[in-house]
């Protein structure tokens, strides 16, 4: 793979910083420590930025030593059970920014898809106390807007994560057949992604998701745990993987159907299908991401389904998927190439079925490209 300058990514944070009017930056994000430390760092932890350059981390004593030794070189202090704040603050002191604007992962748009690694109630609490001359700030945009356009490096890593998807749904629509179990087919989902270089599966959802038939149509129901439900003939089939490669993720899921669809299934399927290609379609840089939203819904509107639909069609993703950019209808910006994200379509009508597309998608020079090779259509099961 094409190798990462993680002094480069951290003089790019730097810079941001100071831009900003801050001082320093303490990001406690997975996204922070992942992309500046460049090594998996699962435990709780904070990469420290200054204006002027200094790159610092402290990270969980426990799991120390094995990032000093597989990760690239860093200016790393240990915490032991609970004192990574005090760490921390010892740090800046000595980086001589203890009294000055701090930017911090306090506040990101959304509650229930929080980005994992936000600063706690209680560590902001024990960093106003330790740091009472300092002006303390939400500090998220002084990592996201750095990360939101991808680099060549970066781009491998995903394709290469969404091609062991690919990989994995394949053999995972292959295991599908009538009797077979949700977790049977996870199992080999798992196995799949693993063997072409995944090695995990970082969603919160439970991992590998399986949803069968009657599991598929909750209203709304963007989460489909594996269970020991068996599949069963002319029923949706969800299939939702999460594999990483080298820190970079990719978010797979694309409908399967096993055996003939009813009226009201097919109904589904048109509906679901033609709002996919709209979106698509649609992208294209400078155009504004809400006004590619509002053409989404407009489809499930005219097919009479939109009750069932999900008013949103991607988030982004890389070194995490709780970043811009955010296809919302709240969202204000406009699709730039280089941006990354998981397009998404989600109709879920209870009595009839389920349908969900999740699919690494960059914004090229003039329009969308897919990152993969599996198709954004209904893939039949033949009974």
């Amino acid at each position: 793979m094409i190798p990462i300058n993680f002094e480069k990514r951290r003089a790019a944070v730097a810079r941001k910083v100071e831009e900003a009017g801050f001082d320093v930056y303490l990001g406690t994000r997975t996204a922070a420590l992942h992309y500046l430390g460049g090594v998996f760092m699962p435990w709780r932890g904070i990469v420290i930025v200054t204006k002027h350059g200094d790159c610092r981390f402290v990270y969980w004593k426990g799991d120390s030593e094995r990032v000093r030794l597989e990760g690239p070189p860093m200016k790393l202090a240990t915490y032991g059970v609970s004192n990574m704040i005090d760490v921390a603050v010892g740090e800046l002191v000595d980086l001589g920014v203890a009294d000055g604007k701090i930017g911090v992962d306090l506040e990101l748009f959304g509650n229930a898809q929080l980005a994992p690694g936000m600063l706690t109630a209680s560590e902001y609490l024990a960093l106003c106390r330790a740091l009472p001359g300092a002006d303390i700030q939400n500090g998220v945009a002084l990592l996201d807007d750095v990360i939101l356009l991808k680099d060549e490096a970066e781009i491998e890593r995903l394709r290469l994560a969404t091609a062991a998807g690919d990989y994995g749904y394949a053999c995972g629509l292959a295991a599908i057949k009538p009797g077979v179990t949700e977790n049977h087919i996870a199992g080999v989902i798992e196995k799949a992604i693993r063997d072409k270089g995944s090695y995990w599966s970082w969603s919160v959802t439970a991992g590998t998701e399986v949803g069968s038939g009657e599991r598929t149509a909750y209203l709304g129901g963007v989460t489909n745990i594996s269970t020991e439900r068996k599949i069963r003939k002319n029923e949706f089939v969800i299939l939702d993987l999460h594999p990483a490669v080298d820190l970079y993720y990719a978010d797979i899921s694309v409908p399967a159907f096993i055996g003939r669809p009813n009226d009201k299934q097919k109904h589904l399927i048109e509906c679901w299908e033609t709002a996919v290609a709209t979106v698509f379609d649609a992208i294209r840089p400078g155009v504004a991401i809400a006004d590619v939203v509002r053409k989404g819904v407009a489809v499930y509107e005219r097919f009479g389904l939109a009750e069932y639909g999900v008013n949103g069609f991607g988030h982004g993703l890389g070194v995490c998927a709780r970043t811009a950019p955010a296809i919302k209808s709240y969202c204000k910006a406009e699709f730039l190439p280089g941006m990354v994200f998981a397009l998404g379509a989600h109709l879920y009508q209870p009595g009839v079925g389920g349908m969900r597309l999740e699919y690494p998608v960059m914004v090229g020079k003039e329009r969308a490209e897919s990152l993969g090779s599996t198709e954004f259509r209904t893939h039949y099961v033949e009974l």
